[in-house]
């Protein structure tokens, strides 16, 4: 069955372009598949479910071959192997250190007066109002920041 999963990782990279990046994509499946394969036959399962399983795990190659290929079939030497970080969109992108200070102050005012209110009144199944009440400061405090933010 080994030599079963090798010819299906060859067939999958048969049209693949023969350099050294989609080689060794083609050995990194290969070896992940083979490691598959061994672990569903020490879990107990017969060799064609093993061999079935491990198949199923490549999943589709074009995508990953089509990387390494540019249209004439030739691959980029620009390529990076490694996975770029994207640009943060604007709702990720870091507050900045002012911001997240009052809203730590803020939060800290927060839960010291729930606390007070709490332990003065003694009327604890309500005071937990006093955090809904944190959350829409905080959104304003966001907004207030975005508005001097956009103005510069």
């Amino acid at each position: 069955m080994r030599d079963r999963i090798e010819a299906y990782v060859n067939e999958l990279f048969r049209n693949a372009p023969d350099n050294p990046q989609t080689r060794e994509l083609k050995e990194e499946i290969l070896g992940n598949t083979l490691d598959k394969y061994d672990e569903q036959l020490s879990s107990g399962k017969d060799e064609a479910s093993a061999y079935q399983n491990a198949i199923t795990g490549i999943g589709d190659v074009d995508e990953l071959i089509k990387e390494y290929a540019g249209d004439s079939g030739e691959v980029a030497e620009e390529t990076p192997l490694a996975i770029e970080e994207a640009e943060p969109e604007e709702s990720e992108k870091p507050k900045p250190a002012t911001q997240k200070i009052v809203t730590l102050i803020m939060w800290c005012l927060i839960f010291v007066i729930y606390l007070v209110v709490s332990f003065q009144t003694g009327a604890w199944k309500f005071t937990w109002v006093t955090f809904l009440i944190g959350f829409a400061l905080k959104f304003v405090i966001d907004g207030i920041f975005e508005l001097i933010n956009s103005k510069q």
